[in-house]
């Protein structure tokens, strides 16, 4: 098989993604003292977290765009204004859906379209679950849903195999792969339900030729199965994948094209522009400093010693911390119970708690991606160190 320019930066991405993964796994687990990215600085939905935050927590303190608020900045913007570019050309579950369809075909495994009727489309109940996913995380229970996230558990495999209920939502994302195309991008996916509406009022458009008699030709790759547009225009469910702009025309006309406010524009300009869009609003935007308070308090100075509990409110709920004071010091931390995502929780506990440990301070930042976490547990530390102070 010949493969594309879009297959290739898939296969790019989806190695860059795992050797990030592997790497964290390394670094959180102390086999390494560094790392490249963290699992919050790859989660998409970052950005709508410090947004939701920002207007319901009183104690959320604005620290300037870090790298997991870039990247939802960089899918939002690139889908504004270039499509779904993330869908079609970034995003490893898609690759990872596009790979096994293409195992399937060549395993001999009929393909197998979606069931639609009159008034009926089940592309339509990804909205439904974007919408779901707002209310829920408005109403302060995201924990409750991202446990079936297949993103989580993508990135999760490649951190010591932590298998949750969303592996499952994976596997069975793999297998409906092997005879329906893109099945969760198409019906489940809400980041692909936000692009798809970012896309609908967008200025790039795919369209077919005037003369086009809408023999649907060139749409028999679409990994999204677009079937006869009404009118020129292709459906904002489009990822941009532009194989159908690849296609040549029975007929021997133009077929499909692209176009920007009504520009032409070539495939090799289209990719380009939407690399540098991306990437460079995700890799530049973190660099621009804010100022800021930050949500400290005084050096902790003499502590009676003991052992205290503490709790703080994280994003699955109750963090129970342990700090041990020893010699007027805090000398160790240690989270005993909660419910935080794994994946995230790790860095966090690691790096706060040896900072306060190192520095016998608590103003410390936050991990990026992972603010709700971050905060739960060093309020569970200022409860536990309060009660130190208390008894001096």
């Amino acid at each position: 098989m010949k493969l594309k320019k879009r297959n290739l930066i898939q296969i790019a991405i989806t190695i860059l993604v795992i050797i990030i993964c592997i790497i964290y796994y390394l670094y959180i687990n102390d086999f390494i003292n560094w790392k490249i990215l963290s699992i919050g600085n790859i989660n998409p939905y970052g950005g709508w977290s410090a947004l939701k935050s920002f207007f319901t927590d009183p104690s959320y303190r604005w620290r300037g765009i870090s790298k997991s608020i870039a990247l939802t900045i960089g899918i939002s913007l690139t889908a504004l204004l270039m499509g779904r570019f993330f869908c079609g050309f970034i995003c490893p579950i898609g690759a990872l859906q596009d790979f096994f369809k293409y195992l399937g075909s060549k395993l001999g495994i009929r393909e197998r379209k979606l069931p639609k009727g009159k008034g009926f489309n089940p592309e339509i109940f990804k909205y439904f679950v974007l919408l779901m996913v707002l209310v829920f995380s408005i109403l302060g229970m995201g924990n409750i849903i991202s446990p079936y996230s297949p993103w989580l558990a993508y990135l999760n495999v490649f951190l010591g195999l932590n298998l949750q209920i969303g592996f499952l939502v994976l596997l069975l994302i793999i297998l409906s792969s092997l005879f329906i195309k893109r099945v969760f991008c198409r019906c489940f996916c809400p980041l692909g339900a936000f692009q798809s509406l970012l896309s609908a009022i967008g200025p790039l458009k795919i369209n077919s030729n005037e003369k086009c008699n809408s023999c649907t030709y060139c749409l028999k790759n679409c990994p999204v199965h677009i079937e006869r547009p009404e009118g020129l225009e292709i459906s904002p469910e489009c990822i941009k994948c532009l194989e159908c702009v690849d296609a040549k025309c029975l007929k021997g006309t133009e077929g499909y094209s692209l176009s920007f406010v009504g520009l032409n524009m070539q495939k090799k300009q289209y990719i380009i522009i939407s690399l540098i869009l991306f990437i460079g609003i995700y890799t530049f935007l973190p660099l621009i400093h804010f100022n800021s308070e930050l949500n400290s308090i005084a050096d902790l100075g003499s502590l009676k010693d003991g052992v205290y509990m503490g709790t703080g409110i994280g994003f699955g709920g109750t963090i129970e911390v342990e700090v041990v004071v020893k010699n007027n010091k805090v000398t160790q931390i240690k989270p005993i119970n909660h419910k935080e995502t794994t994946g995230y929780y790790e860095e966090v506990f690691r790096t706060i708690s040896l900072e306060i440990v190192e520095t016998q301070n608590l103003n410390v930042d936050t991990i990026s991606g992972a603010t709700v976490t971050s905060r739960g547990l060093l309020n569970g530390i200022k409860s536990g160190v309060s009660q130190a102070l208390e008894r001096k």
